[in-house]
């Protein structure tokens, strides 16, 4: 939808070209079947769906209703008890008197470029049959050129002009048809005071993280008892050494001693 305009509406019937929405927010312990009501109006004639989505805790939906059947539509809306029901109205008169008059801009240059075209036509069709008459050659090949290049050019133009106001048209078109209907844009959120499947998750998560946690723990008493071992053999290793060293020097100092 585009935005809402803003601006000042000249004239007195800017009512006939106002165009309704309602916004509704709804919160629910039973998403599916709050759903259901709603997606169950695309079976009725006077309901148009342009939009639906259902998520695993939420869905949404947006449609038009024909203006004698919005109270109708309404009061399903309003027996699920929404949240936030609003209600908005704007007119599209200025939209639709730019789209007009940007057509009618469009259409008259269209209307000046095939009067050229014509034109050129005609003319650079008497300037061949007078170069052809006087056996001018060379004359005859320039014309045949411009004509082809302008020919084009002109074409290319008309094309252009042709696929805006295409785009123009079926703009326009498609605002006139919302002054039949009336937008609603319906949100709906599961909203559980008491949710199983949120618990169970909580119980996973903090089992997940226990485990983490004494794993790490584990890994830390682990890891930290083998650098321990291996600084105390490094020190046996040590004492050992020096151990053997002062028994055999002690020998040693004996026997020179001795001599």
């Amino acid at each position: 939808m585009p935005p809402i305009d803003n601006g000042t509406v000249i004239g007195d019937d800017a009512e006939e070209f106002e165009v309704k929405q309602y916004s509704a927010s709804i919160e629910t312990r039973h998403l599916e079947d709050t759903c259901d009501k709603i997606s169950g109006l695309k079976s009725r004639e006077d309901v148009i769906f342009e939009n639906a989505n259902q998520y695993e805790h939420s869905c949404n939906y947006s449609f038009k209703v024909k203006k004698d059947s919005v109270a109708e539509i309404l009061a399903i809306i309003e027996a699920l008890n929404p949240k936030d029901l609003n209600e908005s109205t704007f007119t599209i008169k200025n939209l639709i008197e730019d789209y007009t008059s940007e057509a009618d801009i469009l259409k008259k240059r269209l209307a000046s470029i095939e009067e050229i075209l014509n034109d050129a036509i005609k003319a650079y069709d008497d300037i061949s049959r007078l170069a052809t008459r006087t056996q001018d050659v060379e004359s005859l090949a320039k014309i045949i050129d411009s004509k082809i290049m302008i020919i084009e050019r002109l074409t290319q133009e008309r094309v252009y002009i042709n696929s805006q106001l295409e785009r123009i048209e079926r703009s326009k078109a498609e605002q006139l048809d919302r002054l039949e209907y009336v937008y609603f844009n319906v949100n709906v959120l599961e909203n559980k005071f008491i949710d199983g499947e949120n618990i169970k998750d909580s119980w996973k998560n903090a089992v997940k993280l226990f485990v983490s946690e004494v794993n790490e723990t584990v890994q830390d008493i682990t890891v930290n008892l083998v650098a321990l071992l291996f600084v105390v053999l490094q020190y046996v290793i040590y004492f050992f050494i020096i151990l053997v060293i002062v028994k055999y020097g002690w020998k040693i100092t004996k026997n020179f001693w001795k001599k």
